[in-house]
C-alpha cells in the first residue's frame, strides 16, 4: 500500500515537474535570488544587529517567496491552459526580473551593512547598490515613474 502511494506521489510530482520545464530556469533564478536575500538578511542582523536567528522573519521570507513561486506557476499554467504559451513566458520572465530588480536591491543593501564602511569591499557595493538602485531605472520602462510615485 505504501509502495503504491509513494508512487502515485512521485508520478505526480514528475509530471508538475515537466509541466513546468519551460519555465525552469525562472524558478532556478526565484530559488537564487531569494536564498540571498535569506543568507544575506541573516548575515547583516547578526553582523549589523547583533541579533540572533528569528524564526518570525524567517518564515516570513518563506512565505514571500511561496507567493511568487506560486504566482509565476500560476501565471505560467493559465496562460498555457489558454493558448498563450508565449505570452505565459514573457509574463512570468518579466514578473522575475522585476523579482530580482527589488530583491537584488535589498541583497546589496544588506551586504553594505556586513562590510565595515569605506574598505574596498564596502565601495565596490556601495557603487552596485548606486548603480542599482538610482541609474539601472531610467533604463526600465515606468521603473522610474513607480519608484518616484512611492516616494512622494
Amino acid at each position: 500500500m505504501f509502495e503504491q502511494v509513494k508512487n502515485v506521489v512521485v508520478g505526480i510530482a514528475m509530471a508538475i515537474l515537466a509541466y513546468l520545464k519551460p519555465i525552469e530556469g525562472e524558478l532556478w533564478s526565484l530559488f537564487l535570488v531569494f536564498f540571498l536575500n535569506f543568507f544575506f538578511g541573516y548575515l547583516s542582523g547578526m553582523i549589523a544587529n547583533r541579533e540572533d536567528f528569528n524564526i518570525k522573519k524567517a518564515f516570513r521570507c518563506i512565505g514571500e517567496a511561496s507567493v511568487f513561486f506560486v504566482l509565476c506557476t500560476a501565471i505560467y499554467a493559465i496562460g498555457k491552459l489558454k493558448g498563450q504559451d508565449g505570452g505565459a513566458l514573457q509574463c512570468v520572465s518579466f514578473i522575475t526580473y522585476t523579482i530580482i530588480y527589488f530583491y537584488g536591491t535589498n541583497v546589496l543593501k544588506n551586504l553594505k551593512k556586513i562590510f565595515k564602511p569605506h574598505t574596498a569591499p564596502w565601495l565596490v557595493i556601495s557603487f552596485l547598490y548606486y548603480v542599482l538602485r538610482f541609474k539601472f531605472i531610467e533604463r526600465i520602462p515606468f521603473l522610474s515613474d513607480y519608484l518616484n510615485l512611492k516616494e512622494a
